[in-house]
């Protein structure tokens, strides 16, 4: 947030979770959002604008272990340009066009075939190279529903969102914001002292003791339950397929379920390949239990004939001229003003702090009247502690 706002002189700034704003940019108010990126790829359920956080999962790779995985098995096969090297920008750009450009998910495609790139470098003349590929483009993609191939590119681990246990600093925290909201919801209910003493507040009671008693159970925190964990072998990582399908398992009821397994949304750059869909469609279908299957199973790859890649930023640029945004919009301002605060309440905690730490040393000489005040004194430090 620093660097944006005072660094690189933005004015102002807002969060939004980005499979939220992919639903926006696709048109759709619920999905399973497939977001497979360059380095990550993340799966969650979205309904009416709400990302569930028990199935939301993040898995290390994306579409850059792809290209890796596409350069190794063309260095199998006497790729042509010896001196490519993925640790150069330039060779790096030119296998992820390389990648775009032949992998497939297209069985009736098979054999070999010729293939043509052109490499152009700065300062120097521009060379033509001619390959013959075969099931390597099609094996490097299908490296995403058999994750065992990431091994080449290093290990790779599964992140699940965790249960909130509340941050104590902020003053925004969910916890905190609800224990505020019950004790004005408790005072509200409590009739104060002049109502008390009112005549109208006494006779709306003897009227009301006419009347059949209604009680209402008091609501209380919904505690959490025991959430599914994601199943995953030791040493191993989940397919997209089964990360898609422990997501959709993980909603709260049952028709949430049903609608997810009907409409799953696949955004993000990393997974634009010729048949992919047709692909994962089939592979999840074998695999929905058959309480939860729906008539038709959407796999939305290209919505509104918009590039994959494009469709959560066309999703989160109409937030930014919509008021409701206030809440979670950021200027210089507010990102100065509150660095401030927090160093202002510090510098105040280790000023009562100090000053308790003197009283402690003098209260040894005073008298019994001075240390029940300076005991009255100290539980009120606790506040500040």
């Amino acid at each position: 947030m620093y660097l944006l706002l005072c660094k690189m002189g933005f004015g102002s700034c807002f969060l939004v979770q980005d499979h939220v704003a992919a639903t926006f940019g696709s048109g759709l108010s619920y999905a399973c959002v497939v977001d497979v990126g360059d380095q990550k790829t993340s799966v969650s359920c979205v309904e009416d604008g709400i990302c569930h956080p028990n199935t939301r999962v993040r898995l290390e790779y994306g579409g850059g272990d792809i290209t890796q995985i596409f350069y190794w098995l063309l260095q199998k096969c006497a790729f042509p340009y010896k001196e490519c090297s993925d640790k150069n920008k330039l060779d790096t750009m030119l296998l992820r066009k390389l990648k775009e450009d032949f992998c497939h998910v297209n069985l009736d495609v098979c054999g070999s075939q010729e293939k043509f790139f052109v490499l152009k470098q700065p300062g120097k003349p521009v060379f033509h190279f001619t390959i013959q590929v075969g099931d390597e483009c099609i094996v490097a993609p299908l490296s995403l529903f058999s994750p065992e191939l990431f091994g080449i590119t290093g290990s790779k681990s599964l992140h699940t969102q965790k249960i909130s246990t509340g941050d104590p600093e902020d003053p925004h925290d969910e916890l905190f914001l609800r224990d505020i909201r019950k004790k004005g919801m408790k005072e509200s209910l409590e009739p104060s002292a002049s109502d008390l003493l009112s005549e109208g507040y006494l006779e709306n009671q003897q009227n009301n003791g006419n009347e059949d008693d209604i009680v209402v159970d008091a609501m209380d925190p919904i505690a959490p339950t025991s959430v599914r964990e994601f199943v995953t072998n030791p040493g191993q990582i989940l397919g997209l397929d089964q990360a898609v399908l422990q997501s959709i398992d993980r909603c709260p009821n049952e028709d949430l379920k049903r609608k997810m397994y009907g409409c799953i949304l696949v955004v993000g750059g990393g997974m634009k390949f010729s048949g992919i869909a047709t692909w994962l469609q089939n592979r999840i279908s074998l695999q929905i239990p058959y309480l939860y299957r729906a008539e038709q199973l959407d796999i939305i790859t290209n919505p509104r004939d918009m590039d994959s890649a494009m469709v959560a930023w066309k999703g989160a640029s109409p937030h930014s001229v919509v008021r409701v945004r206030v809440d979670a919009e950021y200027t210089v301002f507010t990102c100065t003003v509150r660095s401030q605060q927090s160093a202002v309440v510090r510098y105040r905690i280790a000023q009562a702090l100090t000053f308790l730490s003197v009283l402690s040393q003098s209260t040894l000489n005073c008298d019994v009247d001075q240390r029940d005040d300076f005991s009255s004194l100290k539980s009120l430090s606790g506040v500040v502690e």
